[in-house]
């Protein structure tokens, strides 16, 4: 089976959906797989992958000033939408595509992808790495009805987590939804990790990675309030946010290390300079109740594998709370002050058998999140909807 999977976010394009895609493609062979992904109408940038990786064909669909105010410039996106269509289809004739999988965000080229595959005679299913018409943040006064074309025309709707899969089921009956989760590639080498910090230190170096938007920034705020007011911990970030952004969205610069962007194949090496990773998770926000109850965040995952006590802030009620709890695999501080976030701290910096127990957690917790078996269930469900 050789599948085309279309998602307008594709490295080198910065954000968690981009970072999925890749990982979840690396698993195919070259012959197995291509992926068709949005670019800027000028300056794309190149990105590097090996010879044996799928192909990635990229798509001129977007326009910004300095990789700003894309938003301002959404309608040459919708301009670009039946030129879309129609390169997809053309893929889909010369490279002999037996399946494709549009995946969201962003919605016109998941749309794009059900619409090109239904019209050239081939399955389809769709992949929803968020909520779409239950996210409040989004103003599309067509949003139920684009929805509802690609529920319909999915042979199985792909989702970011089981707590995702069972909000749809129960909100959508009638459609296949399964939980395609993130993927990582390889376990990183044991000898390169620094160990756990200890106890006793005068400060803990924190560290945060990621994008600081409205899925986490209620929490990231409170995390950085706490920081600025004890001096025994300090936060470290790395994000492609800048930090005047990151002050503006309301993050308490004083209390961060602002430390630039990593690419993903950098980010293990930097997480062992730190002491203890932070993973924030928004209790409120622009985005809809249902987006906080169901979002696992990219970024988890080398989290988990880093080898350091993980400190999740995250609303009661979530899906991520849920796991994190089942799998007792990081200090889970779900009341929303800062004493509570101070007290999360203190239990992991004062006892190092703990730490250890948090990182053993993590570390057997990421054998889920292993590509080759995400795939495997992947291909096996593609198959089975054949039947």
């Amino acid at each position: 089976m050789k599948i085309l999977m279309v998602s307008w976010s594709i490295l080198p394009r910065a954000g968690g959906s981009s970072v999925i895609v890749e990982s979840l493609a690396q698993n195919f062979k070259r012959d197995e797989l291509i992926v068709l992904g949005g670019s800027p109408v000028l300056g794309r940038k190149p990105f590097p992958r090996p010879a044996t990786s799928p192909e990635f064909i990229y798509f001129a669909s977007d326009f910004s000033l300095g990789g700003r105010g894309e938003r301002f410039f959404q309608f040459i996106r919708q301009w670009r939408f039946r030129p879309l269509v129609e390169k997809i289809k053309r893929i889909i004739v010369e490279e002999k595509i037996d399946y494709v999988i549009g995946v969201y965000p962003v919605i016109s080229f998941c749309l794009a992808a059900c619409r090109a595959a239904r019209e050239s005679g081939v399955p389809f299913s769709s992949y929803f790495h968020n909520t779409y018409v239950e996210n409040t943040n989004i103003r599309n006064p067509k949003a139920a009805e684009i929805q509802k074309e690609i529920f319909d025309h999915s042979q199985r709707v792909f989702v970011m987590s089981k707590g995702m899969q069972a909000f749809y089921e129960e909100k959508y009956p009638g459609h296949h939804f399964v939980p395609l989760v993130h993927t990582f590639n390889e376990y990183p080498d044991d000898t390169a990790l620094s160990g756990v910090p200890g106890v006793g230190k005068s400060r803990y170096e924190l560290v945060a990675i990621g994008n600081f938007n409205e899925s986490n920034l209620e929490a990231t705020r409170r995390l950085s309030d706490t920081i600025a007011a004890d001096d025994r911990y300090r936060l470290n970030v790395y994000t492609h946010v800048p930090k005047l952004l990151l002050q503006k969205r309301g993050v308490n610069i004083k209390a961060v290390e602002h430390q630039g962007f990593l690419r993903p194949d950098q980010v293990h090496a930097a997480l062992q300079q730190y002491d203890i990773a932070v993973l924030t998770h928004g209790f409120t926000g622009g985005y809809g109740e249902v987006e906080y109850r169901t979002i696992f965040p990219t970024r988890t995952i080398p989290l988990l594998l880093s080898g350091k006590p993980i400190l999740a802030h995250s609303p009661p009620g979530s899906f991520l709370n849920d796991f994190i709890r089942e799998n007792a695999c990081a200090e889970l501080v779900e009341t929303p002050t800062e004493a509570a976030v101070r007290e999360g701290l203190d239990r992991i910096a004062s006892d190092e058998a703990y730490q250890r127990q948090l990182v053993a957690a993590a570390r057997k917790t990421a054998e889920l999140f292993y590509g080759p078996n995400v795939v495997r269930l992947l291909q096996d469900t593609l198959t089975a909807a054949q039947v």
